[in-house]
């Protein structure tokens, strides 16, 4: 009898309605899961590649935004700077100009110096007995 019950009761299991797996089926559907799991994965690092490329990119922009500001500051600095030298050169030149006038004005002065000096020398010696002492003059520009 047990033979005869366990085949009501398979035959009672066959013939409820519902899903009946067999290996096939189950295979089928794993594999669905597995491919599923693998696009799965495949989209998350699809889409952890964009992030971290997105990222990147909005490191990019912000150094390109301060590299701009450092660049207008170097460009602030270099005028600054080339005006400086301009006002460097202009003073150089006004110094040496100055200079110049006061070397003229000096060799001018002692050029007459020496010619009053000599005119007393030869009125001295026309009128007295006054020995002039010999010396080296050099009266060119150096």
């Amino acid at each position: 009898m047990t033979t005869a019950q366990s085949t009501a009761q398979s035959n009672s299991l066959n013939s409820s309605p519902g899903v009946t797996l067999t290996l096939e089926s189950t295979g089928a559907i794993f594999g669905i899961l597995v491919s599923a799991t693998i696009l799965a994965t495949i989209a998350i690092r699809v889409i952890s590649k964009i992030n971290s490329i997105s990222t990147s990119i909005s490191q990019i922009e912000l150094s390109l935004k301060e590299q701009a500001a450092n660049a207008e500051k170097i460009r602030h600095l270099e005028k600054t700077l080339d005006l400086h030298i301009q006002e460097y050169v202009n003073r150089k030149d006004v110094i040496q100009m100055v200079l110049g006038q006061l070397d003229q004005k000096i060799n001018h002065k002692f050029k007459r110096l020496l010619f009053y000096t000599r005119d007393v020398q030869r009125f001295l010696q026309k009128d007295t007995n006054f020995n002039i002492r010999e010396y080296e003059e050099n009266t060119q520009e150096e």
